[in-house]
């Protein structure tokens, strides 16, 4: 198999397991608050703004509902998108909308690079949290592993950061929430994806050897 065919084989994987978890329906549903939020924001202001993303996630969270997703997980969403809202409201900046999420991809910027000069890569903890690692089970090689997987993670929460800082400390509301949009949901969808792709593929070569 030549180097292209396997990144083809290896990018239809990726997008397979994307659409498998719901990425396109996640993506949408973490866009709709935020688009509502800079048309209302840019036709009459920010509390028009919060007005607006407040009644989008209440639709959005009623569809979601009606279609049998889990209740919790929607009332997260709600509930993140008045905390957003909150934000605006006590400072009447548009730009401390996206304030949450400035300050939470810095602090997993630093909890990622961190991990990486430890002894446990942040993926490795994670990846056992939810069953995909065994608990028991430490080695040389699986921490190799989620070294490499974790270093992807960080890499995508510094490029968040370089680009959301500077858009939020210029106050270029539109941009900031574009960029949110492109880099928020989608991109962790498929780390995600490749995070479950990497660590099924490496456990499969070792059952296989």
């Amino acid at each position: 198999m030549t180097h292209t065919s396997r990144t083809a084989s290896a990018a239809a994987e990726v997008f397979a397991k994307f659409k498998q978890l719901n990425g396109f329906q996640r993506s949408a549903d973490a866009v709709g608050p935020v688009a509502a939020f800079l048309l209302g924001y840019q036709l009459a202001g920010a509390h028009a703004g919060i007005a607006a993303a407040i009644a989008a996630a209440a639709v959005l969270a009623l569809v979601r509902l009606i279609r049998g997703d889990s209740v919790k997980v929607v009332t997260v969403s709600v509930v993140a998108v008045l905390v957003y809202s909150l934000f605006v409201q006590f400072s009447g900046q548009g730009r401390d909308f996206f304030l949450p999420t400035v300050v939470g991809c810095a602090v997993l910027t630093v909890v990622f690079g961190l991990s990486l000069l430890g002894r446990r890569p942040a993926t490795w903890w994670i990846c056992r949290k939810v069953g995909i690692e065994p608990a028991d089970e430490v080695s040389a090689d699986r921490l190799r592993l989620h070294r490499r997987i974790t270093a992807l993670w960080f890499a995508n929460w510094v490029v968040h950061v370089l680009v959301l800082v500077p858009l939020y400390l210029a106050n270029n509301v539109a941009a900031l929430g574009l960029a949110a949009m492109l880099l928020g949901k989608p991109s962790v969808v498929v780390l995600v994806a490749l995070t479950w792709i990497q660590v099924q593929r490496s456990r499969r070569g070792k059952t296989d050897e």
